[in-house]
């Protein structure tokens, strides 16, 4: 009588014999059916059903639940929880297929066999493909970058202290490399991936600093203001400014951004109410009078022969400077941008030499050229007297809000004269709108009181463009 051992294994070396003397002509096909994927294959720890019809329906079933698996994204102390199907990753249902098709239908007729039998035992786990939707990934990641971001900082020079402090790096999120790791990841519930930053250098190095020759001033130029009145607010704001620009060291060829230097003018940082151009009138927001900052600077340049990126002029002439000689900046939109056409690096000195002046400086070598600054006015455009109507007035009362001014329309001429022998003529243009005299007057009030226009008045603004408010 034959033992269990010796008859599995007959049976063994039997089937062998046959799977191996079918290989060539296809018989065994017949005799040993082939099913898309063998019976008792697991994918993911799960055993897959019998039978074809189901395997693919199962798999696409086992993909939807993937998908609202927990995935967290770490970056040192920080942790952002999602799902895989947020993150876009899921499980690819025609790859993992394909795989779990492979076991025991590929090699040797004995390996197949081997196979054949630890899959109904059990024994074979297919790990399942994944595939990462790369736009989703970055769509999601983009919302995580802002709070891993750390601005560099640049290397600066107190004139004030005579010291020098350097330049600290930054961080972003690399997005690609946070990918290729979602790519990697196995994708078990509650994984940990760790989020990928790479370092920002900052744009001026301590070397950088060095290189400037702090005592020779290629140019200067200063504007004064008054702390009365509404004045305080601006000189807060004037200072703030400045303090973002003073030590900023511009390399050969390099540019600046006002607004990106300055950045954004709000209470939280610092800046306060003062009177600002908003359309045609005169406001309080926060920022008023940091204009006059971008316009020191941007006369500097000019007188330095910098190069003029980028400049747009005030709707209004300005009280601290020569008509074509401001430069307005408003954040992001309005912008003042400069770059260094010297051979040498540069250094922006900005400060108040005295409570009521603001100076800029740009130091680092002797002047490259002599410049020349005219501008002609084309045409003036006079005002019109707007009336508004204040509940907020005692019966009776007006009160002149805002003096009018024309418009004009202003070309400069910048000439200079290069102290290699070279000549250039700069040209450009500035407009300058009509600015209304504006009386707040009380509800009721007497219209024929008001005074004569003024000189450059044409007449009072239709009542249909008036605004009553309170």
């Amino acid at each position: 009588m034959w033992s269990p051992s010796v008859r599995f294994t007959t049976l063994s070396a039997v089937l062998g014999i046959l799977l191996l003397a079918g290989a060539g002509g296809g018989a065994v096909q017949h005799w040993w059916p082939r099913t898309p994927v063998a019976q008792g294959v697991k994918i993911d720890d799960r055993r897959v059903p019998d039978g074809a019809p189901g395997v693919a329906d199962w798999l696409e079933g086992r993909r939807e639940a993937a998908s609202g698996r927990t995935v967290h994204l770490r970056f040192e102390r920080q942790l952002f929880t999602t799902t895989l199907g947020a993150a876009g990753v899921s499980l690819d249902v025609d790859a993992t297929l394909d795989e779990a098709r492979r076991v025991a239908h590929e090699g040797s007729a004995w390996r197949r066999l081997r196979e054949a039998e630890r899959a109904r035992r059990g024994e074979i786990d297919v790990p399942p493909a994944w595939t990462v939707d790369a736009a989703r990934a970055r769509a999601l990641l983009s919302t995580y970058a802002p709070e891993l971001a750390v601005a560099p900082v640049d290397a600066r020079i107190d004139l004030t202290q005579h010291t020098r402090a350097a330049e600290e790096p930054g961080r972003e999120l690399d997005v690609e490399a946070t990918i290729s790791r979602l790519k990697a990841g196995t994708h078990d519930d509650d994984e940990v991936i760790d989020l990928v930053t790479r370092p920002v250098t900052a744009k001026v190095t301590l070397a950088q600093l060095t290189a400037v020759n702090i005592e020779k001033v290629v140019s200067a130029f200063e504007t004064t203001f008054s702390l009365s009145g509404s004045g305080a607010g601006r000189a807060v704001n004037i200072k703030k400014a400045i303090s973002h620009l003073d030590g900023t060291v511009l390399g050969p060829g390099q540019a600046l951004s006002f607004n990106e230097a300055v950045g954004p003018r709000t209470r939280e940082r610092g800046f306060a109410l003062a009177p600002e151009i908003q359309g045609d009138e005169m406001q309080l927001g926060y920022g008023g009078g940091t204009c006059q900052a971008s316009t020191t600077l941007y006369a500097a340049a000019l007188f330095g022969a910098l190069d003029i990126l980028e400049r747009q002029a005030h709707s209004r002439p300005s009280h601290y400077a020569q008509m074509g000689l401001d430069a307005t900046v408003s954040y992001p939109l309005a912008d003042l941008k400069i770059r260094n056409s010297m051979r040498f690096p540069v250094l922006i000195h900005a400060f108040l030499p005295n409570p009521t002046t603001v100076r800029v400086e740009i130091l680092g070598g002797d002047p490259v050229a002599r410049v020349e600054y005219v501008y002609g006015v084309s045409s003036t455009e006079d005002f019109f007297r707007r009336i508004q109507v204040k509940d907020t007035l005692p019966p009776g009362q007006r009160e002149l809000h805002q003096k009018g001014i024309p418009g004009f329309d202003v070309t400069s001429v910048v000439k200079l004269h290069y102290y290699d022998g070279r000549e250039d003529e700069r040209h450009y243009y500035s407009g300058y709108r009509p600015a209304p005299e504006i009386y707040w007057v009380a509800p009721g009030y007497d219209l024929a009181t008001l005074p004569p226009l003024p000189e450059h008045a044409k007449g009072i603004e239709p009542a249909g463009e008036a605004a009553r408010g309170s």
